[in-house]
């Protein structure tokens, strides 16, 4: 009895791996079909693995022959067009290789003038624009001392100016303003 379809096959091969099914065509069809086997094989590692019965030595993965099958098929040597050939590559003559080399310096030297032509305007601007604050005002440009923050000289000695003296009179002024609103919120609250 020959099987149809390997699929038919396959479902005999289960059926006869539980032993509901006993046909000695199929025991035939297994001993000659090398697909059948490797199918009876992986059949009977599910089984063992779903029973829990399944030891590491049972599971041995053989795919030398696919990778070398895969190896021999594909094509390792072909040319991409946009390649360059190398039997036709010409090495570059002294006389360019000089001119490349001039090239590359002359680029870092405009790299470092126009980096201290940078240096130089910042330099230059920071210093005018101090002199025109010292004339105006006579607060620094780049005042490193936070707004609000009193610094005293190293001698000792505490030198206030008017600008200080007139902060310090606004922030007393304000601080009684509070106290003033927080007594009138007391009184009217009772």
């Amino acid at each position: 009895m020959q099987f149809t379809t390997q699929t038919e096959q396959k479902e005999q091969l289960s059926l006869l791996m539980d032993g509901e099914f006993a046909n000695d065509h199929i025991i035939d069809e297994v001993s000659q079909n090398e697909s059948l086997q490797s199918c009876w094989h992986r059949y009977h590692i599910v089984r063992d693995t779903m029973r829990g019965e399944l030891h590491s030595s049972v599971l041995t993965l053989d795919i030398s022959n696919q990778i070398a099958q895969a190896i021999a098929s594909e094509d390792l040597y072909n040319q991409l067009p946009d390649q360059p050939n190398t039997n036709i590559t010409t090495l570059p003559k002294a006389e360019n290789l000089i001119w490349i080399h001039v090239k590359d310096f002359f680029a870092k030297a405009s790299q470092v003038g126009l980096a201290a032509c940078v240096t130089l305007g910042i330099i230059a601007g920071v210093q005018y624009q101090q002199s025109q604050t010292d004339n105006t005002n006579g607060s620094p440009t780049l005042n490193t001392i936070p707004v609000g923050v009193n610094v005293a000289p190293v001698g000792g000695i505490h030198q206030q100016n008017d600008q200080q003296l007139l902060e310090k009179r606004q922030y007393d002024k304000i601080r009684l303003l509070v106290q003033d609103y927080e007594l009138q919120k007391r009184l009217n609250a009772h």
